[in-house]
């Protein structure tokens, strides 16, 4: 059945309808559901090769075809079949053009397909053209992948004028593996009209990233940095396009503009812009107007405006953003993650914690990845920032953003000892509060380790990227479907966790006054196996209400900090012997008179006892005794004009 010229409501990329062109022949589906007369095809697949019928009944789980305003449609579909479609060859009624000598002549269809990717195989869609009846073909074109139906898409088939006999064909591959699909409607063979015209899309203002590498969109960025206009020019005409101009404005009575010469956009063809933009303070509200399209103006000027935005901002000091990655030798995609994390901890070194929870390989920490994996919600790679903003490693660098413009409330340092002779590490975390805050929080301390080995399978990386068809991915397209573990190194790998996922909560008073200083101090003894010279150590203050990480501190083992926010008051205090069994001495050192108030505190924050002393200064002794309290670990909290220091200790009876 010939399909109706009136169609243009249908359109979906290219909203222009082709105008003044004369059709010479069209096909439409809307006859039945077996192939039009004249079609024939060429298939291996059980299911039947190329398939007339409805959107709906051509799709499957993983093919879904979007309905495109059309009864039938032609289409295959590997994915529903899993057969072999290497060589699915549709091949159109076979035209006579020998009345078309020296004219210009285009098939046009509507095509859905996405050319993608499974398991390392791309899918292919190629245009073929044949002299001889089909003994032998010539390429024409390899489709190109498209998330939507394009309506229309096609191919110049001016070669041809002139000749009888001629076939044109599609020939689908799954390239041997189990693939998606491709739908076509709407067949014409038109001599084509020599309007202009133009088209400006998806322009946003969007960082590359060249560790992918592609663009990515942002709401804010840097003020002072650099983004890049994209999007893409193209052409739903017939006329080859080889020039135009942007007009650039930046939302006030600045315009710029952007001359772009020696192109060669044929019909359905475009032509991606990546033009350099530095950011400004504020809002960045950009108008861009497509004009100049070879010299002249477009025939249809309604779509080539396109606006991008976004605001500049600038970082505050004093904020440390956590950047916690979900992953697993056993999942295909978490390279992601460990390029991304990478990435940022090059770019923002000074700023960047990051720290990487594994799961279900032999770096796991099962104290850290159990909270952490419900936390995210079970599924890798995923990513928490601050355990504000979760989401996939690709938003690593917009999460940090959003963090890095919100003023701290404490800032955190820390002394981290190393005794060689037994592997032990003691942090001594300082807190300074900016503001007063009041209420239930924790500190946790995370060690992690780089450049982690294994000689085991279990070390080896599933690797999705490989073979490149899932794109680049920081060197991955490169290697092996399975990174065997001789070629695998391990960065930012949390060893261990103390205080617990949410924190300790008696290690932070419910009370605390701007400028108060608060101190904990906690140990770890690593295995042997552990590298003490890649590790480094992580304090983490933790709203234990929201969950969120208020701020944090690393540093490399050992790291001795001399600075302001060390406690001036109480130069330090310790408990001998540790662990205690009936009797202890608490030796304190204090450099002008201060009221203190001790405390003894279970794992749960309860006060057991509370001691207070009145005008004391310098060294003190103070003796302890166990009395009636249980075995178990506590917390002595000493506090001096504001400032609190807290010890752990355990009793052994």
């Amino acid at each position: 059945m010939l399909k109706k010229l009136l169609f243009a409501s249908a359109m979906v990329i290219f909203a222009t309808a082709l105008q003044a062109q004369t059709i010479i022949w069209e096909e439409n589906f809307e006859g039945g559901t077996t192939l039009p007369a004249g079609w024939i095809q060429q298939t291996a697949a059980t299911d039947g090769g190329w398939k007339v019928g409805t959107a709906a009944a051509l799709s499957s789980s993983s093919f879904p075809i979007p309905n495109n305003a059309s009864g039938n449609i032609l289409a295959t579909n590997d994915d529903g079949c899993n057969c072999n479609k290497m060589n699915d060859i549709v091949i159109l009624p076979m035209f006579d053009l020998s009345a078309y000598a020296d004219t210009s002549l285009y098939l046009t269809y509507d095509i859905f397909f996405g050319k993608l990717c499974y398991q390392g195989i791309t899918e292919g869609l190629d245009a073929y053209a044949s002299e001889d009846n089909g003994a032998t073909w010539t390429t024409l074109k390899p489709l190109k992948g498209r998330p939507s139906w394009i309506k229309p898409s096609g191919f110049d088939v001016s070669d041809y004028a002139g000749k009888d006999s001629i076939l044109l064909a599609l020939r689908y591959s799954d390239g041997g593996g189990w693939l998606y699909g491709a739908a076509v409607d709407n067949f014409k063979l038109v001599i084509p009209d020599n309007t202009l015209k133009a088209s400006l899309n998806g322009v946003a203002l969007r960082r590359y990233i060249d560790a992918i590498p592609t663009y990515f969109e942002y709401s804010t960025f840097w003020t002072g940095g650099e983004m890049f206009i994209t999007g893409s020019v193209n052409n739903p005409g017939f006329q080859t396009i080889t020039s135009f101009d942007l007009l650039i404005n930046d939302g006030g009575f600045n315009t710029d503009t952007v001359n772009f010469t020696g192109l060669n956009i044929p019909f359905d063809e475009g032509h991606e812009l990546a033009i350099p933009y530095t950011v400004k303070q504020g809002a960045n509200d950009l108008s861009i107007t497509l004009v100049n399209i070879n010299g002249g103006s477009d025939n249809d000027p309604a779509d080539n405006d396109g606006e991008a935005s976004v605001t500049g901002v600038t970082p505050v000091t004093g904020r440390k953003v956590v950047l916690e990655e979900a992953t697993g030798t056993w999942c295909q995609w978490c390279p992601r993650g460990a390029v991304m994390l990478d990435y940022m901890a090059e770019s923002y070194p000074e700023t960047v914690i990051p720290i990487a929870v594994h799961n279900g390989d032999p770096m796991k920490v099962t104290a850290y990845d159990t909270p952490f994996s419900q936390l995210i919600g079970g599924s890798y790679p995923k990513v928490a920032v601050d355990r504000v903003h979760i989401g996939d490693p690709l938003e690593f660098e917009d999460f940090y953003i959003d963090r890095m413009t919100d003023e701290p409330t404490i800032v955190i340092n820390q002394n981290v000892d190393y005794d060689e002779s037994t592997r032990k590490i003691t942090v001594t975390s300082y807190v300074k509060f900016l503001e007063e805050m009041n209420g239930d929080f924790g500190i946790a301390v995370v060690y992690t380790e780089n450049d982690v080995t294994g000689t085991t399978s279990t070390y080896g990386q599933v690797n999705a990227y490989s073979g490149g068809c899932n794109g680049e991915m920081g060197g991955y397209e490169n290697l092996p479907a399975t990174v065997p573990a001789a070629s695998m190194v391990y960065n930012h790998v949390a060893r261990n966790i103390v205080g617990t996922f949410t924190g300790n909560a008696s290690a932070v008073p419910d009370e605390n006054p701007a400028e108060s200083i608060i101190s904990f101090e906690s140990s770890y003894t690593h295995p042997v196996s552990f590298d003490v010279t890649e590790m480094h150590a992580v304090t983490l203050f933790i709203d234990k209400a929201s969950g969120d990480i208020v701020n944090a501190e690393q540093t490399a083992i050992p790291n001795l900090f001399v600075g302001t926010n060390d406690p001036n008051e109480i130069v330090s205090v310790s408990m001998f012997p540790n662990p205690v069994q009936d009797a202890a001495t608490i030796k304190m050192h204090l450099k002008e008179s201060s009221d203190v108030q001790m405390r003894i505190m279970d794992a749960y924050g309860k006060v057991s006892i509370e001691r207070n002393y009145s005008n004391i200064s310098g060294e003190q002794r103070l003796p302890f005794q166990v009395g009636n309290l249980a075995s178990g670990a506590y917390l002595l909290s000493v506090t001096a004009k504001g400032q609190t220091v807290t010890k752990p200790f355990v009793i052994v009876r």
